[in-house]
């Protein structure tokens, strides 16, 4: 596999102008300090990391949203810096937002999904085929003539998801799809993302603070204040309980059991992700 995103010694600074003893102060925040990662196409990374930690930061960089205060990111091979590559950086990297409603900008949903392809010239019959394609591949065909703001969130989030998907990105970047969401709309929009990955072969970077939503990826990336603190399997990240506690972050809940089971003495596989590997380790235990 190629790389679709890579980094060198990528930094960003941002200014803060706040009020303190009536007197204007400003302050230099590093964001991201020398990141260094490099992302297979195909591959699906999550990246992790409390409020602040510049994990949404790094994201905006793969779209060309923010540019390096230093360093460079090369996404699809292009530099971000350079103004000439920014069309084709977003049509290589999609991105989709916490909120579905600051996506969603047509009254009907088919319309909604066309609405990127035709804004760039793409040719009728094309859009239709592309409208239907992201329709079908996140499940929400029968929806195509609906008004958005009467579905419920995991569906508004899935029309999103298909109106990036019209303008065939090859990576999608996903910044907390499913924090406004309730439970099952998090697992429909969970299941779709899994699916694009698998099955469309999309290069997907999934932010995120619900553990359970990782245990899947090829990669968890962990920032911590800007830096990277962790990056591997979810066996070999998830499974170190106390560092990713020392990080602000929480571990999947049956990890964190198995981790307690065996410090008081119960011999049991740490390594546990999911509830089926919890039964079947409960189940082999005398």
């Amino acid at each position: 596999m190629s790389e679709m995103i890579k980094t060198e010694n990528l930094s960003y600074e941002y200014s803060v102008t706040y009020e303190e003893k009536n007197k204007t102060t400003t302050k230099k925040v590093l964001a991201l300090d020398n990141i260094n990662i490099s992302i297979e196409k195909g591959s699906f990374v999550a990246i992790l990391g409390h409020n602040g930690s510049g994990k949404s930061t790094l994201a905006k960089h793969i779209n060309a949203l923010i540019k390096p205060t230093s360093g460079t990111i090369w996404v699809n091979g292009y530099d971000t810096k350079d103004e000439k590559f920014i069309w084709d950086i977003r049509q290589s990297a999609g991105m989709v937002f916490q909120n579905p409603d600051n996506q969603i900008v047509a009254t009907i949903v088919e319309e909604d999904v066309a609405f990127g392809p035709e804004n760039v010239g793409i040719e009728p019959n094309e859009i239709k085929k592309r409208v239907d394609n992201a329709l079908n591949a996140v499940n929400i065909n029968e929806f195509r003539k609906s008004v958005p703001s009467k579905l419920s969130g995991g569906q508004k989030q899935r029309v999103a998801i298909a109106g990036v998907l019209a303008m065939k990105p090859e990576c999608i970047v996903f910044d907390e799809p499913t924090a406004m969401l309730d439970p099952e709309g998090r697992r429909d929009v969970i299941n779709t993302i899994k699916k694009l990955n698998k099955y469309e072969k999309i290069t997907t970077v999934l932010i995120t603070h619900y553990m359970s939503e990782t245990v899947d990826a090829d990669r968890i990336i962990v920032i911590d204040d800007g830096h990277i603190v962790m990056d591997g399997t979810p066996k070999e990240v998830l499974t170190q309980v106390d560092r990713m506690k020392s990080f602000g972050l929480e571990v999947p809940q049956v990890t964190e059991i198995a981790y307690n089971l065996r410090k008081n003495g119960i011999d049991i596989k740490t390594d546990i992700l999911t509830l089926e590997e919890m039964v079947v380790a409960l189940c082999r235990l005398k």
